[in-house]
């Protein structure tokens, strides 16, 4: 009795220091199961293009599909083989689509044709929707460029 009425302020300050030392082991563990936590979305790419009925303004946009967590490898094989066709078809839809899509805050039209797109492209539907980010709509500065050649600034050579 006489050890426990002489160390009972070390035998607190340690358990005190067991307690802490667990609690921060078990949120280290959980943060490191966390990171190892592997994505559903895939890059699908910037697309940047200038809409043949509005030639004043160019749009860019980074698209990324949501793939189904069950077949998250086989999407993500699946689109990679097939990203430059889908690009490709996709880039030639932006080109012609309406402007009000294009104005349209959710572009809700502008995913669900981009959806079909790439429906198109794989066999069975591991895509579960497209997100669209980084969404700039800019203006086409105008600048004159003079192709002719001045006439009144001439190279001569001596002989």
């Amino acid at each position: 009795m006489s050890i426990l009425r002489r160390y009972w302020a070390a035998a607190l300050i340690l358990a005190i220091v067991v307690v802490h030392a667990a609690v921060i082991g078990y949120v280290r563990s959980r943060v490191a199961r966390l990171q190892n936590v592997e994505s559903n979305t895939f890059d699908m790419g910037r697309y940047r293009f200038q809409n043949v009925t509005d030639p004043s303004r160019v749009y860019q946009f980074q698209l990324h599909a949501v793939l189904d967590p069950a077949r998250r490898q086989t999407g993500r094989e699946r689109l990679s083989q097939q990203n430059m066709e889908i690009h490709e078809e996709t880039e030639h839809l932006l080109r012609q689509v309406q402007t009000t899509w294009l104005r349209d805050p959710e572009q809700s039209e502008l995913r669900d044709r981009m959806m079909e797109i790439v429906g198109k492209h794989l066999e069975e539907p591991i895509v579960q929707r497209l997100l669209i980010t980084d969404w700039l709509e800019l203006p086409v500065p105008g600048s004159p460029i003079d192709f002719e050649p001045s006439t009144t600034t001439r190279i001569t050579q001596n002989p």
